[in-house]
């Protein structure tokens, strides 16, 4: 009966775990998808499910050991000898599909249309403060540019892919991969929020606008940040010049007159909702 079944199963995983042969795969795909069924699993019986040896299999289980997609716990077999069972990480979890984009973009959709665009804003004004309050532990150098690749590493592990480089007296903040584009594709707001808690994070002593955006079209999300004292930038640009003090009510980012941006740093304008505090 478990050899019937063995060869039964043999075939690669279908539907939505075909992406996972292309990344892993087949067998180790199959693999990977035996233990998210199943739970866990010895050498043994992975070797009888994918009929081969239990070599090919310590094999597989090396590399997806390596990703730390795969991690074993030794116990106690049925005749005494004790045997490793192999499981799934939580970072194994990220092979799945998932539709928290959705959701959020739902929870978005629910507070507009119940709550009105006051409610929608509240809530992404209370976002700030949690995602500021998260980054300031990774951005604590002094250096400008030294925070900003603190800032890039920080967006980096959470799936943004930034780098900083140097241009003159500013730096170019760029993001590669968006890991909300869905969201902020239907919720612009969202961008301008985001580039608001770089503004926040970084300092009062600095000048961010951001002139692309990955949701609006681009090819990257890119942010300009000087310090203050720096040359401003063109005011026929169109970039969206935020500071800490300078987040508007309607959501985006409020441009202040080029002539006085100068005196309107660390003035309270609008930012009761955001808060100016560092």
């Amino acid at each position: 009966m478990q050899a019937t079944t063995a060869t039964t199963e043999t075939s690669a995983p279908a539907g939505g775990s075909r992406s996972l042969v292309s990344l892993l795969g087949e067998q180790r795909a199959t693999i990977v998808e035996h233990l998210r069924r199943n739970g866990d699993a010895t050498v043994a019986e992975l070797a009888a499910r994918l009929e081969v040896s239990e070599v090919a299999v310590r094999r597989h289980l090396a590399v997806l050991a390596t990703e730390e997609l795969v991690t074993s716990e030794t116990v106690g077999g049925s005749r005494g000898r004790p045997a490793a069972r192999y499981r799934l990480t939580p970072t194994a979890g990220r092979l799945f599909p998932h539709r928290y984009d959705r959701f959020a973009t739902e929870v978005l959709d629910f507070l507009d249309a119940h709550h009105g665009r006051d409610g929608l804003l509240a809530f992404l004004r209370w976002r700030v403060e949690r995602e500021v309050e998260g980054l300031r532990a990774a951005v604590t150098a002094k250096d400008l540019h030294a925070r900003l690749e603190q800032l890039a590493a920080a967006l980096s592990e959470a799936g943004f892919e930034a780098s900083v480089s140097e241009d003159g007296e500013s730096f170019t903040l760029v993001q590669d991969h968006c890991a909300i584009y869905d969201v902020a594709k239907d919720h612009p707001e969202v961008c301008s929020y985001e580039a608001a808690t770089f503004s926040k994070v970084l300092g009062s002593d600095v000048q961010l606008s951001r002139r692309e955006t990955l949701a609006g079209g681009s090819t990257a999300c890119v942010c300009t940040v000087r310090t203050c004292g720096s040359q401003l930038p063109d005011p026929n640009e169109q970039d969206d010049v935020v500071t800490p003090q300078a987040v508007g009510e309607d959501g985006g980012p409020t441009a202040p007159n080029p002539s006085s941006r100068r005196s309107d740093i660390g003035t309270d304008r609008r930012p009761t909702e955001v808060g100016d505090d560092q």
